[in-house]
């Protein structure tokens, strides 16, 4: 593991903010986490699919809790888990795999 989170926090309802040990900053939307969700089941219906994208798209009422996850659980020090209705059990997101899938990363 190359970096490792200093802090992480709910940024707003809809995204997570993590200040990593090197002092970058990596702001993640929820619904795209859910979207790239590292679970077996998730990356085989990616690969399935003809776009790489998880074949279904959940329609959320407006008012709802949405994609922001009821808790966030630590697996060991090396992962994450989101808890909540829209998340996948078995979904860890290391955290090299958020950091490999930060955007603001080049």
């Amino acid at each position: 593991m190359e970096h490792t989170p200093k802090e992480i926090n709910e940024f707003t309802d809809t995204t997570l903010q993590i200040i990593w040990d090197d002092g970058h900053e990596s702001i993640f939307l929820y619904e795209d986490l859910r979207a790239i969700c590292p679970c077996a089941s998730c990356r085989r219906l990616r690969k399935k699919s003809r776009t790489g994208k998880l074949p279904f798209k959940k329609k959320i009422p407006l008012g709802s809790q949405g994609m922001s996850p009821e808790k966030i659980e630590f697996i060991g020090n090396y992962a994450i888990k989101f808890v909540g209705e829209n998340w996948c059990d078995t979904g860890f997101y290391t955290f090299d795999f958020l950091r490999e899938n930060d955007s603001n990363l080049e």
